[in-house]
Formats: structure tokens, C-alpha cells, sequence
């Protein structure tokens, strides 16, 4: 089994009981998770503005990962999401520090030179 770090964004909390389920479908083991919050986007995605962000690290059979990653195509349940190998069998995902993005309210203020 190879280790992977996946990063994804969610609409719904009840997608990660789901998606969990899926990797476990592909003889896959959920090792660490690590919930970043709900932010906005920088971009919509579907028409949505904002989404929750969750790293996992994950055991699964590296002839599996492209199967679950079709599977992640077609279910629609993430919006994006990112798998990244880790080469080293002993590394763990560092706790990352992201500030939470707020809607500033525009001004339209013109600057004089």
C-alpha cells in the first residue's frame, strides 16, 4: 500500500462520511485528517463561493488510486481535489495554518496622484 495526502473541497459535512466509505470500497484506509474550515473561493465553482477544506492522509493500493479517482469524477462529491504521493514512508502532514478570508465590503475611493 502507498501513502497519499489528499486535499479536497466539500459544499456538505456529510460528504466526508461518504467519501471515506469510497476509499474504504478500494481497500483504502483513512490515516490523519485535517480540517482547515470553511473559506470563500477565489473563483465559484458550480455557482458556489465558499467550501470546506479537509487534508487526509490515506493508504491505498497504487493500482487502485486511478479507479477512485474516476469513481471522484463521476459521483460528483468533491468539488476539487488534489492526491500527492508521499515518497517517504515516514512522513505525516504538518498542521498548516491558513487565515480564514473575509468578504470585505468595496469602497470606491479614488486615489489621487
Amino acid at each position: 500500500m502507498s501513502k497519499y495526502e489528499l486535499t479536497f473541497l466539500i459544499e456538505d459535512p456529510k460528504t466526508l462520511k461518504k467519501l471515506e466509505e469510497m476509499i474504504t470500497s478500494f481497500s483504502g484506509k483513512k490515516i490523519q485528517e485535517q480540517p482547515w474550515g470553511k473559506r470563500l473561493l477565489a473563483y465559484p465553482i458550480n455557482k458556489k463561493t465558499s467550501a470546506e477544506y479537509h487534508t487526509w492522509d490515506i493508504e491505498l493500493d497504487s493500482q487502485k488510486l486511478n479507479e477512485l479517482k474516476t469513481k471522484l469524477n463521476y459521483e460528483n462529491l468533491l468539488l476539487r481535489y488534489l492526491f500527492l504521493s508521499k515518497a517517504h514512508a515516514g512522513t505525516t502532514a504538518k498542521k498548516i495554518t491558513v487565515p480564514k478570508i473575509e468578504k470585505e465590503e468595496s469602497t470606491d475611493e479614488e486615489v489621487s496622484e
